[in-house]
């Protein structure tokens, strides 16, 4: 689960590397009460292990130390050429292109992501990785019953309801106590290998 997605930095990262580690679900974003981000990933387990330390290590989720963006570790798929490409286009914040008003977009200094579930699961649900708005949760969660995954939906709003504080963590049946504000993502498996299913 995430508070905010609405920031270019934080969409360009999670989508190039949902693309890059072949990662297929999407975001869904409720506009209307709980005003959460639910971030769905399906692929295989080091995949979404990437997948997950980058939503929940390495994300910058309040803008903390911007300035000076660019850490560069072994698992870091997104700085490449293409990320390069897009930096200079303005998605952080930058200069914008083509006539576009000049202006810094603000990080939200109360944004937080918090891992909400992960586990194996037959098979994948979704068949690309998008981003979705919805207008209000019940649309959110009809969204998802047509995936035959509406329980993602049910778990965000136990978390909602519970306080992101002390969110609580279902694969483990208690509250987390790592205090880093964890990433809510969900994914499940390849063909290949076995299914691992994770809830943002």
């Amino acid at each position: 689960a995430v508070l905010d997605l609405s920031h270019r930095y934080h969409r360009t990262k999670v989508d190039l590397n949902a693309m890059q580690n072949k990662i297929t679900g999407g975001v869904l974003e409720c506009d209307g009460p709980p005003g959460l981000s639910l971030v769905i990933a399906e692929s295989g387990p080091k995949a979404i292990q990437r997948f997950v330390r980058l939503m929940t290590v390495r994300m910058k989720w309040r803008g903390e130390n911007f300035a000076v963006e660019g850490e560069e570790d072994e698992m870091d798929v997104v700085e490449d050429d293409k990320m390069k490409k897009t930096e200079s286009a303005g998605v952080y914040g930058s200069a914008e292109t083509e006539g576009e008003e000049k202006k810094m977009q603000k990080f939200n200094p109360r944004n937080y992501c918090t891992l909400l579930w992960t586990g194996l699961v037959t098979k994948r649900k979704f068949n690309t990785f998008v981003f979705q708005s919805c207008p209000n949760s019940e649309a959110a969660r009809k969204i998802l019953q047509g995936k035959g995954v509406a329980h993602y939906w049910d778990q965000l709003l136990v978390h909602a309801a519970g306080g992101r504080s002390e969110s609580f963590n279902f694969t483990l049946g208690k509250k987390s106590g790592s205090g880093d504000g964890g990433t809510g993502v969900k994914t499940e498996g390849d063909d290949d290998e076995d299914a691992m299913n994770e809830e943002t």
